[in-house]
């Protein structure tokens, strides 16, 4: 087990998993920003592990993420509530940040080849974030992880013409604004 198959490993799985990972904890969290975290929380915890432990005794890494996942939201809102910082990386070595910065780092290919309108994107994302979080959740579940509009009304808990009013609703409002 050298360290390039570590990696070949954690780069598959997280091309298999990324999407459906980002969907349980955006379906947990009132914010986006917090989703963000909790998911590099989730696979640096998850490249610490393969790294120290292997990977071979894991039999479906969707269900071991989604286990760490479920700590990981446990974890990041209990200590929210209590209004302490939530510490990421205390227990790494000085080589392991080295390593999982340049792993969390690389450059994907999805991003190059938006890279002309990722302002653009990322203003309209930032002005959906500003309506309401459920607006923003609707977004992501649906644009960045490809669910349908009835399975975000399920994960969301909530009707599917809310869902269906806020995206298109949105969507109108955001084709004027930006004059798309």
């Amino acid at each position: 087990m050298g360290g390039a198959s570590h990696e070949e490993y954690f780069n598959r799985v997280y091309a298999e998993t990324n999407k459906s990972v980002s969907r349980y904890v955006v379906s947990k969290c009132g914010s986006l920003q917090d989703a963000e975290d909790i998911i590099q929380n989730i696979y640096t915890r998850f490249y610490r592990r393969i790294t120290q432990k292997g990977y071979e005794d894991i039999e479906s890494p969707e269900a071991f993420l989604i286990n760490i996942a479920k700590f990981e939201c446990r974890t990041y809102f209990s200590s929210k509530k209590k209004n302490e910082k939530v510490s990421n990386f205390s227990d790494y070595t000085e080589e392991e940040m080295v390593k999982i910065e340049e792993e969390m780092s690389r450059p994907q290919k999805r991003l190059e080849d938006v890279m002309a309108d990722k302002l653009l994107a990322k203003q309209i994302f930032d002005d959906i974030m500003k309506s309401d979080s459920l607006t923003g959740q609707i977004f992501y579940l649906h644009f960045a992880c490809d669910m349908k509009l009835e399975e975000i009304a399920a994960q969301l808990d909530v009707s599917l013409s809310t869902v269906k009013n806020k995206l298109y609703r949105t969507i109108e409002r955001q084709k004027k604004k930006f004059k798309l």
